[in-house]
């Protein structure tokens, strides 16, 4: 085994930088709760502009 120097030793990189597919389904998640939550926003702003509430009886 070769013994390295304090430059070499500081120039060593590992790990792994990929995002795994747990984080990527994490982040779909958000981003389908966030475009449901703008569409009911969105409706519930269209329904009081046009003023097509129901009522509450």
């Amino acid at each position: 085994m070769e013994k390295l120097d304090d430059k070499k030793l500081d120039n060593i990189k590992g790990g792994n930088t990929s995002i795994s597919g747990p984080i990527i389904n994490a982040l779909v998640n958000i981003i389908n709760v966030l475009k449901d939550a703008g569409y009911a926003l969105g409706s519930g702003i269209r329904r009081v502009a046009e003023d097509e509430l129901c009522p509450l009886k």
